[in-house]
Order: C-alpha cells, then structure tokens, then sequence
C-alpha cells in the first residue's frame, strides 16, 4: 500500500491553464498527474532582396505526467540562418531559413513545436514561396506559406502534423504567411504564433503575425513570443512591422529587420546587396509546484513564492524533478 505520510505523496492542486487538477507523480508510482510546459520553435529569417518576412516559431502548451528523479529531454530549436544578400548563386541563398524544431520528451512521447517557416525571395518561382513551418513564411504570387506544423482552425483545434504529437493538443497555434500585392515589390508579413501574416498593398509591405502572451509562467518567464516577421516595400512606401519583437520591413540594411527576444521571424529586405532579417531562436518554459525541485544545467530557474517554481531553457539540455 503507498505511504500517503511519506514526503513523496502526489501533491494535488496543480492547475493548468487548460483546467483540470493533476500533480506531479513520484517516481514508480502510477499517475495521470500533470506538469504545465510550454514552448516555441525557432523563428524563421527574412528573405533577402524582395524579401518577406520569417515565420515565428510555433506555439504549444500542454500538461504531461512527469515522474521525479527521470531525465527528460529538452531541444530547443535554432534561428533559423540568416540567408545571404542577394543576388547570389544558388539563389536558394538569399532566401529566408527555417527555424529549427523545439522538442520535450516524455514518457507520452515526443511534443513538438515547429519552427517557423523563412521569407522568400526573388525569383517568384521556385524561391518566391514562403517556406512552411510552425508559422509559414511571407510567399509570394500567387499564394501565402501555410504555416503546418502547429496550423489551427480557429484558435482551439489543433491540425496534427507529421510527426504526430503524442495526444490531441489543447494549446497550440501557428498561422500561415501573407502574399504580395499587385505592383512592384510589396511583400507579406511571415505568420505569427498568434495570427497570419498580412498580405502586402501596394501602399505598404504586410505585417508580420502577431506573437502568444504567456500568462502561466511567473514575472521572470511570462513574455511575447513567435511574432512574425514584417513585409519588404520599394520606395516610397513603408514596410511591414513584425508582430512583438520580430523584425520589420526594411529597404536594406537597417537593423529594425532583425528580430529580438525569443521564437521571432526576422524582416524582409527589398534591395538587393543586403542579407535578410535574422530570426531568434525558440524557447521552452516548465512550471512545478514549489515543493519539488528543479535540476537543468544550463537552465534558469526562479521561485517568485507563488505556489510554483519555474524552468526556462534557450538551449537544448534536461531536466529532473524531485
């Protein structure tokens, strides 16, 4: 019979966003308990010379049964490459990079959040389609980027991609990139984690998706990630703005294309001569309640004295709980 005095009872009470009370199992003790993570793939870089915007990196938060004293695996996906000034030779080059994939393993199998898709570039075809992603890359004529791998349906119902996620997910986003206008060289905004990338007009290059606003994570960790990155325009008109702290759309070589914070798309470039945007990289985020210890070298972990400790990584490593 289990012990329910000894210091390894379940602790019951860990609320997640989705609803629902679960804990956190101890090690060899069976359990539908619950930990609440959430992550971000890596953003997608701008296009250079024509350039759309990246896509963010895709967006999931869920619960898991974790047990202690086990060693999970944490990946967290790479800005995607800032691509050369075009033209060059293959022209691949100066087309915008997708961001690498942000990972959490468990015992339920692999969750994974996509990194976003990169801009395109000139010539429309084949390198003038945004590439997909968690978020898509702004494309050009005749149609956006899809943003696949965390695409939903309205905001609740996720698209299962493949590799499959390990259950149906309850939060999860990532949305498609926006298309050129009619004219010469306005180019859409890449998606973002929280919307789809605007399409270009022929006054302006389209914005780049909104970023999600996490809630759940503590003042050290709740922030705006996987903004898209901003549309290039010709002279004469602005371009596009990146969805929170994704990059913009510029004419050559300002330094609003590039993105800051976590999980961002990088802007679009209109001139040729000058590289792309560069896009950040994703991130991952662990909630425990504040009985338990966190151990995840390389990590930084804050106890606000909220209920909860917190684990935030942007590099890939583990993390034991205790």
């Amino acid at each position: 019979m289990f012990n329910w005095n000894k210091k390894e009872k379940p602790l019951l009470g860990l609320q997640g966003s989705g609803g629902g009370l679960g804990y956190l199992a101890p090690k060899g003790v069976a359990s539908g308990g619950n930990a609440l993570f959430a992550m971000f793939g890596g953003g997608g870089s701008g296009g250079g010379w024509m350039g759309g915007g990246g896509g963010g990196g895709g967006y999931v938060e869920e619960t898991d049964s974790l047990q202690t004293g086990v060693s999970y695996s944490i990946g967290v996906g790479a800005a995607g490459a800032t691509p050369s000034p075009g033209p060059s030779s293959p022209e691949e080059n100066h087309r915008g990079k997708d961001g690498g994939n942000t990972t959490f393993v468990t015992a339920s199998g692999t969750y994974t959040a996509y990194g976003g898709g990169g801009g395109h570039s000139v010539p429309a075809s084949p390198y003038g389609a945004g590439r997909p992603g968690g978020s898509g890359g702004a494309g050009y004529s005749p149609s956006p980027s899809p943003g696949l791998g965390n695409k939903v349906t309205g905001t609740t119902n996720p698209a299962q991609a493949s590799p499959p996620q390990p259950k149906v997910l309850s939060r999860v986003q990532g949305y498609n990139g926006g298309g050129v206008a009619a004219g010469d060289g306005a180019t859409g905004g890449g998606g973002g984690a929280g919307s789809a990338g605007a399409d270009a007009t022929l006054s302006s290059g389209g914005n780049g998706g909104n970023a999600v606003t996490l809630s759940n994570f503590g003042p050290a960790h709740n922030g705006i990630y996987g903004g898209g990155g901003g549309g290039a325009a010709t002279g004469g008109i602005p371009g596009g703005t990146g969805g929170g702290n994704a990059g913009d759309g510029v004419m050559t070589s300002q330094t609003a294309k590039n993105a800051t914070g976590y999980a961002n798309g990088g802007g679009g470039v209109r001139e040729a001569g000058h590289a792309g945007g560069s896009a950040t990289a994703g991130i991952f985020i662990l909630r425990v309640p504040d009985a338990y210890t966190i151990t995840s070298p390389g990590g930084t972990i804050t106890n606000p004295g909220d209920g909860y400790k917190y684990l935030q990584r942007t590099s890939s490593g583990s993390v034991t709980i205790n």
